[in-house]
């Protein structure tokens, strides 16, 4: 609030210093409009304050740059039209002491230094939503962070005259993150409007051209006047409070938890275990699971093979095509005499589509961490060829390959398994029972129609891994595999909880 009242004082000597943001919020409206920029909360800093303005161009032109020199065309189009926005308004703010052309200058040599620092967390963003790995997403927000509070810094003390202004350290880092936290809400509501057509979204989008300005011109006065704004008190606390209480619960659940031991509880049938991309037959989310804890005899549980009946595989082998896995997996499930039920993680979920889709239908199928149902809204092309979305997968590839060097997994983007490559797959007609254990920490990247038709849907407080050793999870398995009811958290305050991490994170990630 302080801050806000700071612009407005700027505001009664300099009226015009408003008109660059709201020209700027006014023309991404119209973009959204006209399809150029998404229709929801992913273009909601497409019209804020520097740097994210800057951000939200390099995370779009990784996602849908067709080359290399597309991406340094967009970026360079990005550092002269952000520069210039930049420029106008501190020069209108300050009275036009200098010559505009020297602080459009200073304005482009800052939004280029912009780019190369937050190349890396939109890069990371990038290969988070298209390999559909949350860890990724949320070190990309934490990436980006450190360097845009500098160049927020930076732009608030930027020379436009006889020598920069005296104050320093504004934005401070709680005040910066509670403007985050308005982008945030900004695309909380475009998303939601997003639902009744474009129009909507972009109405909103282009009426918060105002509000972006009064934070930067707050900014600008707090400096000037060598005073602080001493806000975003909440925004810290609710951010480093569920921080910690996350961090916390998936801590306790992995690694300090005991399952209460289970007896013998008359194995329903059998146990068919399907491990996720990336596992093995000796590694994974599931091979240090107790079958016991989920009402199954240690004898009737099974392992299912990516390479086939009895044999071991690797992690290459959950990279292959889904349709020639499900094949597989499908003849091992016929293969087991009486009643199947399959537990899987993550990949799995996809796997089980396609085996519905060919009629193989298990007893029953709880998915733990699945991925949603639709495939991600970014694309790769193959190496070597031009396309949308060729510079992240550009970037994405040297990630990988530096994650491969320090043993972190390879998460290859071009494997034919990959998420980037797959379409829905459709299954109305086939009835089978499901059940989905979505993690919280994947949530970041749910949208829209991410829960499948006929599934009950719970949400485990635990990240990708650790669900499959969470409480709730092993309980709404134990419960769904034994014919029991289980309430599902389409509304409830954990699935409030998910919803709320994805729309905080929808400004951020590419759409």
């Amino acid at each position: 609030m302080r801050t806000i009242l700071a612009g407005l004082r700027t505001l009664r000597d300099a009226p015009l210093a408003l008109a660059p943001l709201t020209a700027e919020s006014l023309l991404a409206g119209v973009l959204v409009l006209a399809g150029a920029f998404p229709g929801d909360g992913a273009a909601a800093a497409s019209a804020a304050v520097f740097p994210l303005d800057v951000f939200f161009d390099v995370k779009q032109a990784l996602a849908h740059g067709r080359g290399w020199p597309w991406f340094v065309a967009a970026t360079s189009f990005s550092v002269v039209v952000r520069g210039g926005v930049l420029a106008t308004t501190l020069w209108l703010s300050d009275g036009r002491k200098a010559p505009f052309a020297v602080v459009w200058v200073r304005c482009l040599r800052l939004s280029a230094l912009a780019v190369l620092a937050l190349l890396p967390s939109a890069a990371l963003l990038f290969l988070g939503v298209a390999i559909r790995y949350a860890p990724f997403v949320w070190i990309g927000a934490a990436a980006g962070f450190a360097p845009s509070v500098y160049l927020a810094r930076r732009a608030a003390t930027l020379d436009t005259g006889p020598g920069a202004p005296p104050g320093k350290g504004v934005p401070e880092i709680g005040t910066y993150l509670g403007y985050a936290f308005v982008v945030t809400a900004l695309a909380a509501a475009m998303s939601v409007l997003g639902g009744s057509g474009r129009w909507a979204a972009a109405a909103l989008l282009a009426c918060s051209g105002p509000v972006h300005a009064l934070y930067l011109l707050g900014w600008r006065n707090h400096v000037e006047e060598e005073t602080y704004p001493a806000g975003g008190a909440i925004a810290v606390t609710v951010t480093v409070l569920g921080l910690v209480a996350f961090t916390g619960a998936t801590v306790f659940d992995r690694y300090i938890r005991e399952t209460p031991p289970v007896g013998r509880a008359g194995s329903p049938g059998t146990l068919a275990l399907l491990g996720g991309a990336d596992s093995t037959s000796e590694t994974g989310a599931l091979t240090g699971i107790d079958p016991r804890d989920f009402g199954f005899d240690r004898g009737d549980t099974v392992m299912l093979s990516y390479a086939g009946r009895g044999r071991s595989y690797s992690p290459e082998d959950t990279h292959a095509e889904l349709d020639a896995i499900a094949e597989i997996v499908g003849e091992q499930i016929d293969a087991l005499d009486g009643r199947v039920f399959l537990l899987g993680h993550s990949q799995a979920a996809g796997i089980v589509d396609r085996l519905a889709a060919s009629g193989v239908v298990p007893e029953a199928v709880a998915v733990i961490s699945p991925p949603p149902a639709r495939r991600p809204p970014v694309g790769v092309p193959p190496p070597g060829e031009r396309g949308p979305g060729k510079p992240g997968g550009d970037a994405a590839r040297v990630l990988s390959r530096l994650f491969d060097a320090v043993r972190l997994g390879s998460f290859d983007v071009d494997a034919p398994a990959a998420p980037v490559h797959l379409d829905r797959v459709r299954s109305p007609d086939v009835p089978v029972r499901r059940l989905a254990v979505w993690a919280l920490g994947d949530s970041v990247w749910l949208q829209g129609d991410w829960r499948r038709a006929g599934e009950i849907n719970v949400v485990a407080i635990s990240d990708h891994v650790g669900a499959t050793n969470d409480a709730r999870a092993v309980t709404a398995a134990r419960r769904f595999f034994a014919g029991l009811p289980v309430q599902s958290d389409r509304a409830s305050w954990r699935g409030a909880l998910a919803a709320a991490l994805r729309y905080a994170f929808e400004p951020w990630r590419p759409g």
